[in-house]
């Protein structure tokens, strides 16, 4: 073989044997997905965009391998994944390169992590804008949370916590302090700290995206034997004010969520449509989600929203 032909081959050698765990090929544990679920609760569709459409947050997989320091995870779509481009986004001249770094701007992949598989222990609630509410048998300990802008993402996380511990230290004890408020944001930086974690070393190749996050987070290597809740939310990357629409207004705007693209009612260039009117409860965002067999994604993310279970990785052989 010529040698300008060897040298592609041998590239995209190395790039895939560098996105294979250190300790072997064989991975923690696989879950995976049906193709072609990525609607929600059966009535959502993707916004006008030439950058998204069906099959773009459609989750296939997630893998895990156990690596030095810590573990990688693998997440594969239906669709090559969206790199950002050298296109501005604003007057400055930022490009969405820029402000993406970590090679996609489409998608935010929630994984929230039972570690004690007991009912009532852990968190039930998930990230603000998702609208979604685990069983109590799925509480999380730990929720990894892949999103293109981690650091923006983080802060802002930090800021919807401190505003909700705010409010419920007002209504418990009435007015705040200096000395109060400053031990509210310890607590709140605590948490955030030991509770989330957003990634910042990943790599996207085709429909995969591989991510690390290290053993001082999860406690070790990742296992099967945990829980594991896996939700994909479009990926709202400026953090601006959403304004409404005249079709009943965005039902998730970006100003109440961590990074989320919203829903509503109709067809829009900013949101995903296909939003119900009315309701008591807010609608999910969430495009795709993992579910354990004989529960449907559709029922979890519709009008009646039951709780949702976390997945056990089968058994291997199983």
């Amino acid at each position: 073989m010529p040698l300008h032909r060897l040298l592609p081959l041998l590239s995209l050698a190395v790039l895939l044997s560098a996105c294979r765990g250190t300790r072997g090929d064989t991975p923690l544990f696989v879950l995976e997905d049906p193709r072609g679920d990525d609607h929600g609760d059966g009535q959502l569709r993707y916004p006008l965009r030439q950058d998204m459409g069906p099959g773009s947050l459609d989750v296939l997989s997630l893998r895990a391998w156990a690596e030095s320091g810590g573990t990688r995870f693998e997440a594969t779509f239906a669709r090559p994944i969206e790199v950002p481009t050298r296109r501005t986004v604003d007057a400055a001249g930022t490009t969405l390169a820029d402000q993406a770094r970590l090679g996609f701007y489409t998608f935010n992949l929630d994984v929230y992590v039972d570690q004690d598989r007991r009912e009532g222990s852990g968190r039930t609630d998930t990230l603000p804008g998702r609208q979604l509410v685990l069983a109590a048998d799925s509480g999380w300990e730990k929720a990894i949370i892949l999103t293109p802008r981690p650091y923006e993402a983080r802060d802002v996380l930090r800021k919807r916590w401190r505003e909700a511990a705010i409010a419920e230290a007002q209504r418990t004890e009435g007015s705040l302090g200096e000395p109060a408020l400053k031990a509210l944001d310890a607590r709140v930086a605590q948490r955030l700290d030991t509770q989330v974690f957003f990634p910042t070393r990943a790599r996207v190749f085709g429909p995969t995206v591989s991510f690390f996050v290290p053993e001082s987070f999860l406690g070790g290597p990742a296992r099967a034997s945990w829980g594991y809740a896996v939700a994909v939310t479009g990926a709202s990357i400026n953090l601006r004010v959403a304004l409404p629409t005249f079709l009943g207004g965005v039902t998730t705007p970006p100003e109440q969520g961590v990074m989320v693209l919203g829903i509503g009612p109709g067809v829009s260039h900013e949101r995903f449509g296909g939003g119900r009117v009315g309701g008591s409860s807010p609608q999910s965002p969430v495009v795709d989600l993992l579910v354990p067999p004989g529960i449907r994604q559709e029922d979890v993310l519709g009008p009646a929203m039951p709780p949702w279970p976390a997945v056990v990785p089968a058994p291997e052989g199983s």
